[in-house]
């Protein structure tokens, strides 16, 4: 007697994102606070997580549709990832009539344009928990009314119609998290293949700042009242005792936008934190950390997140150029940069991971030369600081920076859904914006080098690489590193052999990996 089929209710799919999904992936968020909702109203759902099925994302997706579903969702960035989930979308659609909807920031800035793909059938903008539950009642159980779902978007004879939106961030209680929805080990979920498991949590939401570059600002225009909520302290830590005393990992990842808009009240956690031990077996990663925040933080405060085994803290510095600070609305200082640094060099354990990134609107040769010196200044000052430089600047729609280069600099924005998977800091051949000039395309390059290789991120992590490829990359970049400090020092940006090697060496490091490591 065979055994019968469990048809699910939803299928959630997380898409492959780049060339970095062999060696660095997170545990997909996402889609485990997507699924929240349905999940307590006692819908089944499924998480697919393709990232983890490179070469075989179709036979795992015919499975899928063989047990039956109702519903397939799917979790969308601007970038490569519209190109891999178009794929998935237009290979569903090829075998089967189940309804696609597409949540995540991509759809929820530009509605109109993704739901003209006709491999979507719904668009669901903002915080889709709820929204989404909805949906699958409406889908499946036929009751509701589509037009009361917030944030859907979907097609009527060919027209797109847009519901209202939410006007609130989604504050979903931790206990109806649906972390079993994904197998949590470090197989699956590491970075650099170095058996450590990363468990990201909020401990607010939103962000009450308004970068020029970013596109949150034009998301959470519409929410009323604060644009940051912080969780309560006490709740914040019970999430944590719950999610350690049930999976097995040894990072603990903060994964607010912004951490210490409040910073009595980090105090507090840290303390609570240390009370409940956490510190001994966990270190901490803080993925949103601001300059100016981190300015009126005193030698006690860093004292107390050095105890707490903070080991790395993402800090958005973005630019050298006080100038370029100022257009991006950023609200800090070349000075409170250069103070910060020296400040956190008296505490070495705490590594801060500054975040650049080049090209934007008005950028010029000069204003990367204050980004250049900016950096020598501060590996100088803390040799144990890291760089962070990514693609160039990504046009992220809905941001007051893409208008402006739109108004100003006559910037072609894509006209059509797949065109958007071209704008990618990594997977695209290289951008190159109107107002580059040949001159500050090569500085640019020769930074996004300097990112990788004038720190001492290689020799401290080329040991997860093993023993054979660790060691060769380690000694390449000690070899090389006089020659990329003469380079920086007098700007010689010509025949920069460095940075194809760069490229090539990331786009295959998963195969290398595999060949060395086993």
């Amino acid at each position: 007697m065979t055994n019968p089929v469990n048809k699910i209710d939803i299928l959630l799919i997380y898409p492959p994102l780049g060339i970095f999904d062999g060696i660095l992936r997170d545990i997909p968020l996402s889609l485990i606070y997507a699924a929240a909702d349905s999940v307590k109203k006692g819908y089944s759902v499924k998480i697919l997580d393709l990232r983890l099925y490179p070469n075989s994302w179709q036979q795992e997706i015919d499975h899928c549709i063989r047990e039956g579903c109702s519903l397939i969702g799917i979790s969308v960035m601007t970038g490569n990832p519209i190109r891999s989930s178009l794929a998935i979308s237009k290979y569903i659609k090829k075998q089967t009539r189940i309804p696609i909807v597409w949540g995540g920031p991509h759809p929820t800035i530009l509605p109109e344009q993704t739901l003209e793909n006709e491999n979507i059938d719904f668009i669901i903008r903002d915080w889709g928990s709820v929204s989404l539950s909805m949906l699958i009642q409406y889908v499946k159980d036929g009751t509701g009314e589509i037009a009361d779902i917030l944030g859907l978007g979907y097609k009527v004879d060919g027209k797109v119609v847009l519901n209202e939106t939410q006007c609130w961030f989604e504050m979903l209680d931790f206990h109806d998290l649906p972390y079993h929805l994904v197998e949590i080990t470090s197989r699956n979920y590491n970075r650099l293949n170095n058996g450590e498991v990363i468990f990201p949590i909020f401990t607010a939401v939103g962000c009450p700042y308004k970068c020029t570059f970013c596109m949150s600002p034009a998301v959470y225009k519409k929410i009323k009242g604060k644009k940051w909520i912080p969780y309560p302290i006490d709740a914040v830590i019970e999430h944590i005792d719950f999610v350690k005393k049930k999976y097995d990992f040894q990072r603990l990842q903060i994964y607010d936008d912004d951490s210490f808009v409040d910073i009595p009240r980090m105090r507090l956690f840290f303390e609570k934190y240390i009370e409940m031990g956490f510190h001994k077996t966990l270190k901490i990663d803080f993925r949103g950390v601001r300059i100016n925040e981190l300015y009126h933080m005193d030698t006690d405060f860093f004292s107390l997140m050095e105890k707490a085994n903070v080991e790395l803290m993402a800090i958005g510095v973005e630019s050298g150029s006080a100038r370029i600070l100022s257009e991006m609305n950023k609200g800090i200082t070349v000075d409170q940069i250069l103070h910060v640094n020296r400040q956190l060099a008296k505490f070495p354990t705490i590594k801060p991971h500054y975040n650049f990134f080049c090209g934007v609107p008005g950028e010029t040769y000069e204003s990367l030369l204050e980004t250049k010196d900016l950096i020598l200044t501060l590996v100088k000052d803390n040799p144990h600081c890291y760089l962070g430089f990514g693609g160039d600047w990504k046009p992220l729609p809905g941001s007051i920076m893409t208008e402006r280069a739109v108004k100003e600099y006559h910037l072609k924005l894509p006209d059509r859904l797949e065109d958007w998977a071209e704008i990618d800091n990594f997977d695209s051949i290289k951008i190159s914006h109107p107002w580059y000039t040949p001159k500050m395309d090569s500085m640019i390059k020769l930074l996004q080098v300097a990112g990788h290789l004038l720190d001492k991120k290689v020799a401290e992590y080329s040991g997860d690489l093993g023993p054979v490829l660790g060691k060769m990359v380690n000694m390449l970049s000690v070899l090389y590193q006089p020659l990329l400090r003469l380079r920086l020092k007098y700007n010689i940006t010509f025949f920069l052999i460095e940075y194809d090697a760069k490229t090539y060496f990331f786009r295959y490091l998963t195969k290398l990996l595999r060949i060395f490591k086993g």
